[in-house]
């Protein structure tokens, strides 16, 4: 009968152990790999840990809930509305009894453009907080400053966010009208912030335009939810 196979390991002695546990403490203060027979021999296992990264999608839950513009159609202004006049014009209807701007409505001419100004940053529409963290809060102009709406006057600034909302939402359809004023189109113009019961920030903003000329292609009654 054959006789049992020995086992290729060998039993190593305790004060060898710890010698070799010291020098592996010092080699790693001094920055030098182990050897790799040290490390047969007192049975370490110097494999690679994976460190897990970041997920590409951390962030993804301050994504923007803001389900973007509404498009409700065409414009609905009446026949007396689209009425022209030699020259553009801009009212702003008066601050409610929280002192929140309630609308302004426009007849936008080329001579128009870029007439406006920026935000006066004295002034503080209801519900206005300065940062741009965590509010991200804007003087958001109802008549845009490149459309020819003044930054000075209360009843043009209302509190919106200024990601997504004031930009890039309704920048958007400023750029729109902005071309076509470019073009030489005058255009009708309404924007209105809707609130709800007495919160300072408007809800949504409502934003309606339409070309007096036969061709334009500006015509639209648009909704945005004021929200991140």
């Amino acid at each position: 009968m054959a006789g049992k196979k020995k086992k290729d390991t060998k039993t190593q002695h305790p004060m060898m152990i710890i010698a070799g546990i010291l020098v592996v403490l010092v080699l790693g203060v001094l920055g030098i790999q182990v050897p790799s027979e040290l490390q047969d021999f007192l049975g370490l296992d110097t494999t690679p840990v994976e460190q897990s990264l970041p997920s590409s999608n951390s962030n993804q839950n301050n994504a923007s809930e803001n389900p973007g513009p509404e498009e409700l159609g065409q414009a609905s202004f009446s026949d007396s509305e689209m009425k022209n006049s030699s020259k553009g014009w801009i009212t702003y209807h008066k601050l409610d009894s929280l002192g929140r701007a309630t609308g302004a409505d426009a007849l936008l001419t080329p001579d128009m453009v870029n007439t406006g100004t920026s935000a006066n940053q004295s002034i503080r529409p209801p519900g206005f907080i300065s940062g741009k963290e965590p509010y991200d809060h804007s003087r958001g102009h109802l008549i845009g400053r490149q459309l020819g709406g003044t930054g000075d006057d209360s009843r043009n600034l209302t509190t919106l966010y200024q990601t997504p909302v004031n930009a890039p939402y309704m920048t958007k359809y400023e750029n729109q009208i902005r071309k076509a004023m470019d073009n030489g189109e005058t255009i009708r113009y309404r924007v209105t912030p809707i609130y709800e019961g007495s919160d300072l920030l408007c809800q949504s903003i409502e934003m309606e335009a339409k070309g007096l000329s036969k061709n334009s292609d500006i015509d639209f009654y648009v909704r945005i939810i004021n929200e991140k």
